[in-house]
C-alpha cells in the first residue's frame, strides 16, 4: 500500500497536468480567424528596380565613378534578392560589392529595410478585389504590409502593429483580431489576385504566382518554427482553402505549478523579452536571431526585433558571405530534451556546425490551423464583383473560410485535484487494508485518548485518595499477601457521603 501511494504521489509531482479533449463542437465564432499573409513569389518589381537605377545614376558620385547604364544597374539591383535566403555565388561577389559601394555613395549608409520595401511589388497592385464576412471591402483597409520569413507580405488580421516610438519593433493589439461570423466560402475572406507576370525581376522559387501563409494572428510566421501552413496559388485558378482549428488552453490554476512541471509558458510570462506576448514560434525566432547576431553582428531585415535588439544594424550586401557560411546552422534546430526522452547524442557532429539549440517551452494557450485545398481553372475573360465587371488575364481567385461551424477545443487541467488525490489514497488503503475514513477517525480517537490517559493518570490517582475514592486492601488467597486497590466509594453504596476505609484481614488472623 505504501509503495503504490508513493508511486502515485511521485507521478503527480512529475506530471501534475494532463491535456484532454474538452469538446469537438466548440463554436467556430469563438475562435480567432487566422492571420493571412499573401506573399508574391516575385520579391523585386522590375519597374521599381528600373526606377531605383535611374535615381542612382542621377547622383554624381555614382555617375562618374563607374560607367553604368540603367539596364546594367537594374541587373545589379536584383542581387539584393540574395538577402532573402542568404545565398551568393562566387561569380556574383564582385557585382554584389560594387552594388554595395554604389548604394553607400548614393544614400550614405543605405537603409536595407526601406530599400527592400521600395522594390517590393505593392499590395494595391496585386490585390484587386476583397470581401470579408460576406461584405465587399477595400483591400487597402484590411491588408497591411507585415514581415514574414518570406520577407514583406500583404497581411490580413495580424495583431502585430508597428510601434510608433520604435519603428523596428512591434506591439500587440488583440482587440483588432477578427472572427468569422458564419461557416462557408461566402462568409470567409475572398481575394482576387493579380500576379503581374510582366513585372518579375527576382523570384524566390522557380514558379509563378503567390504563396499564402495561414498562422496565428499573434505569431511571427516562420515555417521553420512550425505553426504555419503554406499554400501555393498559381495564376489562372480559383482556389478554396477550407480551414479547421484546434484550440488549446490551460486553466488558471496551472500557472501555480513550476514551469518545469507544467512544461509550458503562458502568454503573460516573459512578455518583456518578446515585446508583450510570449509564443513558442516567437521564442524560436528570438533564439535564431540572437544566434545570427553572435556570428554576423547584424539582423536580417525581415526578422522580428525585440527591444533589446533595437540598436543592432540590419544585414547588408557585405554580410552575405557570413550569412551564407552559417545558413545551414540556422535552418536546423536541435530538439529540446523532454523529461521522458532519451538524450540526443551529438558526438559525431559538432553542435556549432549542425544546428542551433533553443530552450523554448510550448505555449499554454495556442490555436493550430489546418487547411484543405481544392481548385478549378479560371479561364473566363471577366469576373462580376460587387455588380461590376472586372476583366482578368492571369488573375487568381482565392476563398479562405471555415468549412464547419464546430471546432475542437483541448483543455490542460490538473492531473488530480486535492479531493481526487485523497480519493485515490482512500481507494488504495481500502483495497489492501480495508481502511475507511471511519476507521481512520476511530484510530485517531484511540491514539488521542491513550495520550490523554498516559499524561493525566498519575495525578488522578493522588487526587482520588483524598476525595471520593476509597483504598481497599484485598488478599491473595494463594500467596496470603495483602494488596491495596482503589475503589470509588459509590461502587459500595450510593447513599454514604463520607469516606469509608475498609480493610480485609488475612484469614489466619
Amino acid at each position: 500500500m505504501s509503495f503504490i501511494i508513493l508511486e502515485t504521489t511521485l507521478e503527480f509531482q512529475d506530471s501534475p497536468t494532463v491535456a484532454t479533449v474538452e469538446t469537438d463542437k466548440y463554436p467556430m465564432q469563438e475562435i480567432d480567424y487566422p492571420a493571412i499573409s499573401i506573399c508574391n513569389i516575385n520579391k523585386i518589381s522590375l519597374l521599381s528596380a528600373i526606377d531605383l537605377a535611374e535615381e542612382l545614376l542621377e547622383f554624381k558620385t555614382v555617375q562618374y565613378s563607374v560607367n553604368l547604364t540603367v539596364e546594367k544597374l537594374t541587373n545589379l539591383i536584383t542581387t539584393l534578392g540574395n538577402l532573402y535566403h542568404f545565398d551568393i555565388d562566387e561569380d556574383e561577389l564582385e557585382d554584389t560589392y560594387l552594388l554595395h559601394t554604389i548604394l553607400e555613395r548614393g544614400y550614405n549608409d543605405y537603409n536595407v529595410d526601406r530599400l527592400m520595401r521600395r522594390l517590393l511589388p505593392k499590395c494595391r497592385s496585386i490585390l484587386w478585389q476583397c470581401s470579408w464576412n460576406g461584405k465587399d471591402q477595400d483591400c487597402n483597409e484590411i491588408f497591411f504590409l507585415r514581415i514574414t520569413n518570406n520577407g514583406y507580405c500583404c497581411t490580413f488580421n495580424s495583431a502585430r502593429h508597428v510601434d510608433l516610438h520604435n519603428k523596428d519593433s512591434f506591439i500587440f493589439t488583440s482587440k483588432t483580431i477578427k472572427r468569422s461570423k458564419e461557416a462557408g466560402s461566402e462568409y470567409g475572406l475572398s481575394v482576387l489576385l493579380n500576379p503581374q507576370l510582366y513585372d518579375y525581376a527576382y523570384k524566390l522559387l522557380p514558379i509563378q504566382g503567390f504563396k499564402i501563409l495561414v498562422y496565428s494572428s499573434l505569431d511571427y510566421p516562420n515555417a521553420l518554427n512550425g505553426g504555419v501552413r503554406e499554400i501555393f496559388v498559381p495564376p489562372k485558378v480559383e482556389m478554396f482553402l477550407n480551414l479547421d482549428a484546434v484550440s488549446f488552453y490551460s486553466i488558471p490554476n496551472v500557472i501555480n505549478y513550476d514551469i518545469k512541471e507544467r512544461d509550458c509558458l503562458f502568454s503573460t510570462e516573459q512578455s518583456r523579452t518578446f515585446g508583450g506576448y510570449y509564443s513558442y514560434t516567437d521564442c524560436l525566432s528570438y533564439c535564431r536571431t540572437r544566434d545570427i547576431i553572435s556570428f554576423c553582428k547584424c539582423v536580417p531585415f525581415f526578422y522580428p526585433v525585440t527591444p533589446d535588439m533595437s540598436n543592432i544594424r540590419k544585414c547588408n550586401l557585405k554580410d552575405l558571405t557570413c550569412l551564407k557560411k552559417y545558413k545551414e546552422r540556422w535552418l536546423n534546430l536541435k530538439p529540446r530534451n523532454e523529461k521522458l526522452m532519451v538524450p540526443f547524442h551529438n558526438t559525431k557532429i559538432p553542435v556549432e556546425s549542425c544546428c542551433i539549440s533553443c530552450d523554448c517551452l510550448p505555449s499554454c494557450e495556442d490555436i493550430t490551423y489546418t487547411v484543405t485545398t481544392s481548385d478549378i481553372p479560371l479561364n473566363i475573360p471577366y469576373l462580376t464583383w460587387n455588380r461590376k465587371r472586372t476583366y482578368i488575364n492571369n488573375h487568381s481567385l482565392v476563398h479562405i473560410y471555415f468549412g464547419s461551424p464546430r471546432t475542437t477545443k483541448i483543455r490542460q487541467d490538473m492531473l488530480f485535484y486535492w479531493y481526487e488525490l485523497m480519493s485515490n489514497y482512500g481507494g488504495i488503503c481500502s483495497l489492501f487494508l480495508g481502511i475507511s475514513i471511519i476507521s481512520l477517525i476511530e484510530m485517531l480517537y484511540f491514539c488521542i485518548m491513550r495520550c490523554i490517559n498516559f499524561v493525566f493518570e498519575p495525578s488522578s490517582v493522588e487526587s482520588t485518595n483524598s476525595g471520593n475514592n476509597i483504598p481497599i486492601t484485598t488478599i491473595n488467597v494463594e500467596s496470603k499477601e495483602s494488596q491495596t486497590v482503589v475503589l470509588y466509594w459509590k461502587e459500595i453504596s450510593g447513599k454514604i457521603s463520607k469516606e469509608i476505609n475498609l480493610t480485609f484481614l488475612p484469614l489466619d488472623g
